[in-house]
């Protein structure tokens, strides 16, 4: 049974996770709920959670601020927030849930059976340390990611990362200092989640570090060569939108 507390200052919302939660989880236990900063901190103390769902922003102050003043974190966090769009970046590369207002059942779903089966709550830390950096980092090549490969969780500078190269659902990570980690998920979901930070997909298989490109090759169909001497294929496809990438550095 996954005990559940909710931290939402929306009434609206809260019966919402409320009606969602009893009418399609019957192996989940809502043990309580709070609307603002002191009355979180007090329920999570008090209630021992397996989950929060915490919201961003509270009457009395933020999430963030319930997280930094609570005695142990042996519990797991979905966040949630209405648009905060800079948060959800952060999030994403933090490997932190968080759910979008207004709430979709089906998101919802994913994000407690993702708590149910990973159990999580000994990361939390962790990840919180990288989320609270990348909030803070105004520069892209400040910022770190979390990848969690078969036996370890990875934090990594985003600079340091040369290339990532698929192997059908596993993607490896070709890093600085002959460096390499092999995350299982595709490399789709970490196109979508890296291009803003200054990375390029040349071909279906390969997404490299733009900073990291040495020179580009013509023969052979067209050649990158990254800092670590190694060689990434450009589709044909892909050769004028990389052809105005260059001009645009």
């Amino acid at each position: 049974m996954l005990k559940i507390l909710i931290v939402e200052d929306e009434a609206s919302t809260r019966d919402l996770l409320k009606n969602m939660i009893s009418q399609s989880f019957s192996d989940i236990k809502i043990i309580g709920e709070a609307e603002s900063v002191v009355d979180g901190i007090k329920a999570i103390n008090e209630g021992n959670p397996d989950v929060v769902l915490l919201d961003i922003d509270l009457t009395d102050g933020n999430g963030f601020d319930i997280l930094e003043n609570t005695k142990q974190k042996n519990f797991m966090v979905v966040f949630i927030t209405a648009h905060n769009e800079y948060a959800v970046k952060a999030f994403r590369i933090s490997a932190i849930d968080y759910l979008l207002k207004p709430i979709d059942i089906n998101e919802l779903s994913d994000a407690l059976e993702k708590c149910r089966k990973q159990n999580e709550a000994g990361e939390l830390n962790t990840k919180l340390d990288i989320l609270f950096s990348n909030l803070k980092s105004e520069a892209n090549q400040e910022k770190k990611i979390v990848l969690k490969s078969s036996d370890s969780i990875h934090v990594i500078p985003i600079h340091e990362i040369i290339r990532c190269e698929s192997d059908s659902s596993y993607t490896t990570f070709y890093l600085k200092n002959d460096k390499k980690l092999i995350i299982s998920k595709t490399l789709k979901e970490f196109d979508d989640l890296l291009t803003e930070f200054g990375f390029f997909r040349p071909h279906q298989s390969h997404l490299v570090n733009i900073n990291c490109i040495d020179s580009y090759e013509k023969p052979h169909g067209g050649l990158l060569v990254m800092n670590d001497k190694s060689h990434v294929p450009v589709a044909t496809r892909k050769r004028e939108a990389l052809f105005s990438l260059f001009k645009s550095l």
